[in-house]
C-alpha cells in the first residue's frame, strides 16, 4: 500500500489566505468610504500601504493583521461618527489626525523593515518584534482612548459649537506619542487652552490617555460679557487656593536675600530639586530653591508657596519660610533635604555593601512611604486617584541623611487636566520603586555586560532577586496600593543600621502570591544534547556551562513529579527569492518524539531550514520550592554549597538545514515571431524547408513541454530533540527504526545538515536564601 503524505492544519497559527483576502478587500472598501472625509485622507492613505505590506509578510502576519484592523477600525468610526458634517471638523480632530498618521507612519516602517529583514535578524531579534508588536497595539489603544470615538467627537463638536459663540478663543491640542518607551511628551498650555496628551511608561505594559479643557468664560453661571478674573489654574492646586494673591502667610516668615547666607554651590540638577543650594539662615542650615525664570518665575513661586503651605508630612518638602512676592528673584526656603542624595545612589550602595534581605527593606519602606504620601496628598489636597498618579508620575525623589524618602511637586501643569489609564496607583507607586534600582528594575542575564552603575555578575543577580520578589510581593495593575499587612511585619521600626530581615522570610511569602516564581534565568548559548529538563548540578569556579557537572535528574530518577511539556517550529525559505520570505513549517508527528517536516523543493533551488525543539516544566514554580527544599541534601553530595545548585527547567535545541536540487537548468530556446513572408505557409510550418520534426520534438525535461513549469518535489526531513537520534532528509514521510536501512534521496539533490547549538532556562537561590536554617 502506497504511502500517504498527510498535513494536518494547527488552528490558529496560519491564516486563511482566502478569508484573509475578503476580509481585507472588505476594509479597503470601506476605507475608501472614509477617504471621503479629507482630513482621514492622508491617514487612510497609509492604512492602504500596511495592508499591502502586510502581504509581503510571513511570519507575525497574524499580529500585523491585527494592526492593521484596528487602525481601520478607528477610522471607519470616526468617518461614520462625521458623515455628513465633514465641514464641521473642529481643529482639535484635525490635528489628532496628523498625529494618528504619524503613528500609522510608524507602524508602516515597521513593517516594510520587517518584511525586508533577512530570517537571522528576525531570529535574533525575534523578542523584540514580538515586544514592538504588542507596544503599537497599545499605541493604537492608546488612540482609541485619547479619540474617544464617537463620545469624545461629539463632545469637541459641542465644545466647538459652544465657544464659537463666546469671546475666548480657545484651543484643542491632541499628541499621540509615536516613539518606543520611554517617551514622555510634555504640552506647555496656555491658561486658556486645551491639550491631550498619551504616555507609555518604560517598565510597565500600561497606557494612559490625559485631556486638559480649560476655559474661564464658559463656567456655569458666569456672565460671558465680564472680563474673566485671573486665577491660578494648576491640575494639583485646590480651587480655593488658586488666587493670584498670596492672602494669609499661615505662620511661614518671610525672608529677605541678606539673611541668606549661601554654603556652596548647587550639586542638584534633577526635577523639581533642580538649582537648589545649601544655604545658612539665622544659624540653621536649610535648602534655597530659587525660581530665577523670566516669564514664569511668580506663578511658578506662588503656586509651590501655595501648595506647601497645605502640606505637612515627613515624605514631602517642608518649607520653612519663602520671600517677598517683591523680590526680584523669589526663593523658598526647605527646612528637611538638606543633605540629600538620588534614591537610585542609596539603593545601589546598599546592593553593594548590605544584604538582600536589608535592600528588600529599604525597598518596602520605599513603597510603603510612597503609599503613605499618595493617601495625604489626596485627603489634603482633594485629588482624585488619577491626579494622585499624575502627582507620584512627574515628582522627582530624593533621600535624606536620615534614609527618609522626600517626594518633590511635580512641574506645573496648567488648566484643567482629565487622566484615564489602564493601570491603578499601586502600579504607578511600583513602578517608582522599581526605577530606584540601577537598570531601572529590568531582569538581566549573563550577557548583558552593562558598565551603567558599575554592573556586575554579583550585582546582576543581587537586582535580579530582587525585582523578581518585589513585583510577587507588592501590589499591582489595578490592586489597592495599600500596603500589606504580612510586610508590615517584615519592616522593623529601629535606629540600627541592619536588619534582621533574612530573604528566606522574603521568598516564604511570595510562594502563596499569584503569578510569583514563574520566572527562570536564561542561557542562550550553551552545548546541544547536554541538557536534560530536571538537570540539577553545578558550575565549577571560573567555568561556564559548557563545564556543567551533572549531579543527578529528579526526574529521570523519581526524586520529583513534574509536568513536562515539548514543543516545535520550524521554518524555510529560498535565498533566490527577492525578497526572501521566511515561512513556517508545519510537523507531523511520529513515534519515538520524532518530527516529520515536508519540504517542497522547486526545480533548480536550495531551500534552506531552521528547526527548533523544545521541552519544559509546565510549572516552573515547582521547580523553585523543590530546589529550596532539598538543595542542602544534593550540595552534600557534590561537596558544593546550595546555593551554587542549578536546576534546569527548560532546553531547546536550534539547527539549520538545506536541500538543493543541483541539476542544471535546460535549455529554453527563444520563440521568435514568424516570418511575414511565410505567415500563409503552413507547409513551411510543418516540413521548414523540407526538414520534417519528429513526434515529440519540443518536449524536453523528461516529457515538460517547454515553458511549462516543472513541479516541486516533496522530501522530508525528521529530526527530534532526542540526541540519539541523527536528523536526516528522506524521501519518505515514515522514519524508520535505528539500523534499517534508509532510502536515500534521488542522485540530483545534495543536503546539508548543519551545526547544532543549544540554549536553556534554570532556577538558581541565592546564598542568603540559606542563612540561618
Amino acid at each position: 500500500m502506497p504511502l500517504r503524505f498527510i498535513r494536518t492544519k494547527k488552528l490558529g497559527i496560519n491564516i486563511d489566505p482566502l478569508q484573509a483576502a475578503i476580509s481585507t478587500t472588505a476594509f479597503a472598501r470601506d476605507l475608501m468610504a472614509t477617504m471621503q472625509f479629507p482630513p482621514a485622507t492622508a491617514a487612510v492613505s497609509v492604512l492602504l500601504l500596511i495592508l499591502q505590506t502586510i502581504q509581503d509578510i510571513q511570519v507575525n502576519r497574524s499580529s500585523c493583521d491585527r494592526l492593521a484592523r484596528r487602525a481601520a477600525q478607528i477610522l471607519i468610526d470616526i468617518e461614520e461618527q462625521m458623515r455628513g458634517r465633514y465641514h464641521e471638523a473642529p481643529e482639535a480632530l484635525l490635528r489628532n489626525l496628523d498625529k494618528f498618521e504619524s503613528t500609522l507612519t510608524s507602524i508602516h516602517q515597521f513593517m516594510r523593515k520587517l518584511a525586508d529583514s533577512k530570517w537571522s535578524d528576525r531570529f535574533l531579534r525575534k523578542s523584540s518584534i514580538d515586544d514592538a508588536l504588542v507596544e503599537y497595539m497599545r499605541m493604537l489603544d492608546e488612540a482609541a482612548q485619547a479619540f474617544q470615538l464617537a463620545t469624545l467627537i461629539n463632545i469637541h463638536l459641542a465644545v466647538s459649537s459652544l465657544r464659537g459663540n463666546t469671546v475666548s478663543n480657545v484651543t484643542t491640542e491632541r499628541l499621540i506619542d509615536a516613539p518606543p518607551p520611554p517617551t514622555y511628551l510634555e504640552v506647555l498650555n496656555e491658561p486658556d487652552s486645551a491639550a491631550v496628551e498619551i504616555r507609555s511608561p518604560g517598565i510597565v505594559d500600561a497606557a494612559e490617555c490625559i485631556v486638559a479643557e480649560s476655559d474661564p468664560l464658559v463656567a456655569a453661571g458666569e456672565d460671558s460679557l465680564s472680563p474673566p478674573e485671573k486665577r491660578l489654574t494648576d491640575h494639583y492646586l485646590p480651587t480655593e487656593l488658586s488666587s493670584l494673591i498670596l492672602e494669609d502667610d499661615h505662620g511661614f516668615r518671610r525672608y529677605h536675600q541678606s539673611e541668606v547666607i549661601l554654603r556652596g554651590q548647587s550639586r542638584l540638577q534633577d526635577g523639581w530639586w533642580a538649582g537648589a543650594t545649601e544655604v545658612q539662615v539665622q544659624g540653621q542650615r536649610a535648602l534655597i530653591k530659587k525660581y530665577d525664570d523670566k516669564d514664569h518665575a511668580y506663578s511658578k513661586w506662588l503656586r509651590d508657596v501655595k501648595v506647601l503651605q497645605n502640606l505637612y508630612h515627613p515624605n514631602l518638602p517642608q518649607m520653612l519660610g519663602f520671600s517677598d512676592e517683591r523680590a526680584p528673584t523669589p526663593f523658598i526656603l526647605l527646612a528637611n533635604v538638606v543633605q540629600t542624595q538620588s534614591p537610585q545612589a542609596l539603593v545601589h550602595e546598599v546592593l553593594r555593601s548590605s544584604s538582600l534581605g536589608t535592600s528588600m527593606e529599604l525597598l518596602l519602606r520605599f513603597y510603603r512611604d510612597l503609599v503613605d504620601t499618595a493617601m495625604y496628598l489626596q485627603r489634603q489636597l482633594n485629588l482624585d486617584e488619577n491626579k494622585v498618579q499624575d502627582f507620584i508620575e512627574a515628582s522627582s525623589l530624593r533621600v535624606d541623611s536620615l534614609k527618609t524618602l522626600v517626594v518633590g511637586l511635580p512641574p506645573p501643569r496648567d488648566g484643567k487636566w482629565h487622566t484615564a489609564r489602564n493601570y491603578g496607583l499601586a502600579q504607578t507607586l511600583l513602578d517608582a520603586c522599581l526605577r530606584m534600582l540601577p537598570n531601572n528594575g529590568r531582569v538581566t542575564y549573563s550577557y548583558n555586560k552593562g558598565e551603567e552603575f558599575g554592573m556586575n555578575l554579583k550585582m546582576q543577580k543581587n537586582i535580579n532577586h530582587l525585582v523578581t520578589l518585589a513585583r510577587a510581593l507588592l501590589p499591582n495593575g489595578r490592586q489597592s496600593p495599600v500596603f500589606p499587612t504580612q510586610l508590615e511585619a517584615l519592616i522593623e521600626e529601629t535606629k540600627y543600621e541592619t536588619s534582621s530581615l533574612t530573604l528566606r522570610q522574603i521568598r516564604d511569602l511570595t510562594w502563596s502570591a499569584e503569578g510569583a516564581h514563574d520566572h527562570t534565568w536564561y542561557e542562550r548559548t550553551v552545548p546541544a544534547d547536554k541538557f536534560s529538563v530536571g538537570d540539577i548540578g553545578y558550575i565549577p569556579v571560573g567555568g561556564d556551562f559548557e563545564s556543567f557537572v551533572l549531579l543527578s535528574n529528579i526526574v529521570k530518577d523519581g526524586k520529583a513529579v513534574l509536568d513536562l511539556s515539548q514543543r516545535s517550529h520550524g521554518e524555510h525559505w529560498c535565498w533566490e527569492h527577492f525578497p526572501r520570505r521566511r515561512q513556517p513549517l508545519q510537523a507531523y508527528e511520529l513515534p519515538e518524539a520524532v518530527a516529520g517536516w515536508p519540504v517542497a523543493v522547486p526545480p533548480y533551488s536550495q531551500i534552506d531550514v531552521v528547526v527548533v525543539h523544545e521541552a519544559f516544566l509546565s510549572s516552573v514554580k515547582d521547580a523553585w520550592q523543590y530546589l529550596s527544599k532539598n538543595s542542602k541534601g544534593h550540595a552534600a553530595d557534590g561537596g558544593i554549597r546550595p546555593e551554587d545548585l542549578i536546576l534546569v527547567t527548560h532546553v531547546g535545541t536550534h539547527q539549520d538545514f538545506y536541500v538543493k536540487d543541483f541539476r542544471p537548468k535546460p535549455f529554453m530556446p527563444q520563440t521568435h515571431a514568424p516570418n511575414p513572408r511565410f505567415a500563409a505557409n503552413q507547409f513551411h510550418h510543418q516540413h521548414m524547408h523540407g526538414f520534417h520534426q519528429p513526434p515529440g520534438f519540443g518536449l524536453q525535461n523528461h516529457g515538460v513541454p517547454f515553458n511549462q513549469p516543472a513541479l516541486p518535489a516533496i522530501v522530508y526531513l525528521l529530526t527530534s530533540l532526542d540526541a540519539n537520534h541523527d536528523p536526516h532528509w528522506s524521501p519518505s514521510p515514515v522514519c524508520l527504526p535505528k539500523g534499517v536501512p534508509r532510502q536515500p534521496l534521488a542522485r540530483h539533490f545534495t543536503t546539508k545538515i548543519g551545526w547544532k547549538s543549544g540554549f536553556l532556562n534554570y532556577v538558581q537561590l541565592h546564598a542568603e536564601d540559606f542563612d540561618g536554617t
